[in-house]
């Protein structure tokens, strides 16, 4: 995240002379830091409320001005607390379905009231910046729903860091955790641990497997059809034979201009089954993969690695495609815009759809609207994608940390915009699944779980990437976590998984289907 700093700005104001002059408004920022300052909060505190500034921090505009306050700390909390929170879910709803917008209300007022029973002035100063934002969030003309949802984890993550500091909490660093871990042989080849335990970066619920790809056999799923008939996850990794499972990638879900061919749940990048190209790697980001011998990778693939075939027979590789990462309209040359394998539009600077992209074609390609396109094949490292799935951002390379999101397409409006538009700068503890590989070839799977106060607070993408350089791994990417994030071993689910945020220890307990998949079977 760019740090954004906040000025008082100046106004004319007439005094009883007659006489203009300048007077210094104060912004609500600048009341909240006196505030922190005299209280001994430091200005980590003050720093997390210029977090949401937005509206676009990728690529768009400068945020506007902070809103002006010539009062004190407590005369603004006075306001912010008169405001109404019934007012989120009517308001999202024109961009999402009204279950989703009452979901990330519910987050939205389970943080509220974590911080309100916090009672001391860290809570008093992280609840006032948290209307603050819902107050701006919710009168911007656009990303209400995305933005009030990382809204609610970000303030998640700070009071659940809060209250484990204020307990005392400073458990070992997820290195030693992580090197400790007791693993259990599940069957030759396939092993699990779980690390269960106060952390330094809060307490922790973490499933890992670990698996020998000689001895299982990995296989990315569509599991649409299964979500759709309402089929839990664990049942169909029963059904389908495997002894494991974790779900796969990014899929379309609360993002405002999901359009036809387009659904909700397609698939975000790429998805292979069998050698067929299901979802072709629109973006070029982290994925995991397997050849033709089982052989499992992890790196960064998009579509110049695909071969593009034409109804009438002819190959070729795109050199030069925009996708939402990078522009809204293509290059100002002949070019199709295509969604999944359908061609929806031919012409020189076309609209790029939100999950396709728009092709430069060479001369000797001719495509018409509606035409079906074909990937015959997807070439990954070391030769032909037999399997894969797409995720990212990759989290190690050759040892080492790594988060490169502009470098994989997280930016701009390309989906999912959590990731595209976050702005936290990776300061979010959330739901998280991710693989990394050894320098031998062992594939290390993490589930890790959150939104939690008591058991789990969650990792961001860094701490996940410390987490799997402990386990051994020297490459490593993310897939897709949050609510959708489950790892299933011998027909039972092993995460802590709720689309609630859980306080008390209480949640109801709902569980967003899995859309794609990795299954595990034995050889």
């Amino acid at each position: 995240m760019v740090p954004y700093r906040c000025f008082a700005k100046d106004r004319l104001t007439r005094g009883p002379d007659g006489h203009e002059t300048i007077a210094t408004v104060s912004t609500w920022l600048e009341a909240a830091g006196r505030f922190a300052r005299d209280r001994g909060l430091g200005d980590n505190a003050v720093d997390l409320l210029r977090c949401f500034a937005g509206p676009e921090p990728r690529g768009g505009p400068p945020p506007p001005p902070e809103d002006p306050w010539s009062d004190d700390f407590e005369a603004l909390e006075c306001e912010r607390l008169a405001d109404s929170l019934d007012v989120i879910a009517d308001a999202l709803e024109h961009e999402v379905d009204r279950s989703q917008a009452e979901l990330f209300a519910r987050r939205l007022r389970t943080v509220d009231g974590a911080l309100a029973a916090l009672g001391d002035d860290h809570g008093r100063l992280l609840r006032v910046g948290l209307r603050q934002r819902v107050r701006g969030i919710i009168a911007s003309p656009i990303a209400r729903a995305t933005r009030i949802r990382a809204l609610a984890d970000f303030y998640f993550s700070h009071v659940g860091l809060h209250i484990h500091r204020r307990a005392g909490g400073g458990g070992p660093p997820i290195e030693t955790l992580a090197r400790a871990a007791r693993w259990r042989s599940v069957q030759p080849g396939l092993e699990h641990a779980r690390i269960e335990s106060d952390s330094d970066m809060g307490p922790l619920h973490v499933n890992l497997l670990r698996v020998d790809p000689q001895r299982m056999r990995l296989r990315a799923e569509d599991c649409r059809a299964s979500a759709q008939h309402g089929i839990p996850f664990a049942t169909h990794v029963e059904q389908r034979g495997a002894r494991a499972g974790i779900s796969g990638g990014f899929f379309l879900y609360s993002e405002p201009d999901i359009a036809p061919p387009s659904r909700r749940f397609d698939p975000v990048g790429l998805l292979v089954q069998d050698g067929r190209v299901l979802s072709p790697p629109v973006f070029a980001r982290g994925c995991l993969t397997v050849d033709a011998d089982g052989v499992p990778r992890i790196g960064r693939i998009g579509m110049t690695a695909v071969e593009c075939e034409t109804p009438d027979g002819h190959r070729w590789r795109p050199d030069t495609v925009v996708n939402r990462a990078q522009a809204r309209r293509g290059p100002p040359v002949p070019s199709a815009a295509i969604v999944g394998h359908e061609v929806v539009a031919t012409g020189s600077a076309l609209p790029v759809p939100l999950n396709g992209f728009v092709v430069a074609l060479p001369t000797d390609v001719s495509l018409r609207v509606g035409d079906p396109l074909r990937y015959p094949a997807v070439h990954g490292p070391t030769g032909l994608v037999h399997d894969g799935i797409a995720g990212g951002p990759l989290l190690l390379e050759r040892g080492r940390p790594c988060l490169h999101m502009r470098d994989e397409d997280f930016w701009g409006s390309a989906p999912p915009v959590t990731f595209s538009q976050d702005e936290t700068g990776d300061r979010n503890l959330l739901p998280r699944l991710a693989a990394g590989l050894t320098p031998e070839g062992t594939l290390v799977l993490a589930a890790i779980d959150g939104r939690n106060f008591e058991r789990a607070l969650g990792m961001t993408l860094g701490g996940v990437g410390r987490l799997l350089q402990a386990l051994g791994c020297d490459v490593a990417t993310n897939l897709d976590g949050g609510s959708s994030k489950r790892m299933v071993l011998d027909g039972r689910a092993l995460d802590l998984a709720s689309t609630e945020i859980v306080a008390e220890g209480v949640a109801t307990v709902s569980v967003r289907p899995v859309h794609t998949a990795l299954l595990l079977f034995a050889e």
